[in-house]
């Protein structure tokens, strides 16, 4: 009872979240040039304290998110006219509502082909699902969630991302582990959301894969880290 409570909750917080972000879209002040797309990691990470740029962020997380919820609801999550990078990081909640692989990759692959469709010189960031520590302390938040089950999913996404146009695969998986092939304690709260020095690693390696990327032609280069 106590869980379809929650579940109930949740999918009203996400109805709520999704149509602010529907009438945000209709009237911005200032178009993107930088669009954060995923579930909680996304929508509590502090874009504009940790990482450095000249381009317009603009954060369109929303927590408890899987990819068939984001497959249906593109629309509040996409908009602007001249989008430079979208960065995307969902798939943990997938893992957590034993959502089969298949299904995770075939929402993946139509969500990553409506965003080429609709921003055609946008760069695409697949980022890695993040790791989880699966210690004893965080087994009521990280559940089912493994690090093998995530490894599984991030392989699977490099291999997608590799067979479309404008997309990129950045793996920052083992950035965040510690010696032991956990989530490093000190980078989360809860075995799997991340403290702000979570972000901080974060935030270097997304700046590190985004540098090595091959640069897109256009009229006037913008430097986005």
């Amino acid at each position: 009872m106590a869980v379809q409570l929650l579940e109930t909750w949740l999918l009203k917080e996400q109805a709520k979240i999704q149509q602010n972000y529907r009438e945000l879209n209709q009237k911005p002040l200032k178009e993107p040039d930088i669009l954060f797309i995923g579930d909680s990691i996304i929508e509590y990470y502090p874009l504009q304290e940790l990482l450095l740029t000249d381009q317009y962020m603009v954060n369109r997380g929303i927590r408890g998110y899987k990819t068939d919820l984001l497959r249906e609801n593109l629309d509040a999550h996409i908009f602007g006219q001249a989008v430079d990078k979208i960065f995307l990081l969902i798939g943990t909640n997938d893992i957590g509502k034993e959502m089969p692989l298949s299904e995770t990759i075939d929402n993946m692959s139509i969500i990553l082909q409506e965003m080429v469709r609709l921003l055609p010189l946008a760069q695409i960031k697949l980022v890695s699902v993040l790791p989880v520590n699966e210690g004893e302390t965080y087994k009521g938040t990280v559940y089912i969630r493994t690090n093998q089950k995530i490894q599984t999913l991030n392989q699977a996404y490099h291999e997608l991302a590799q067979g479309m146009m404008n997309v990129e695969f950045i793996n920052v998986f083992e950035s965040l582990l510690g010696e032991d092939g956990q989530l490093k304690p000190a980078y989360t709260t809860d075995g799997l959301h991340l403290t702000i020095e979570g972000y901080r690693v974060l935030s270097k390696a997304l700046q590190k894969g985004n540098l090595t990327n091959p640069s897109r032609e256009k009229t006037i280069f913008r430097r986005i880290f």
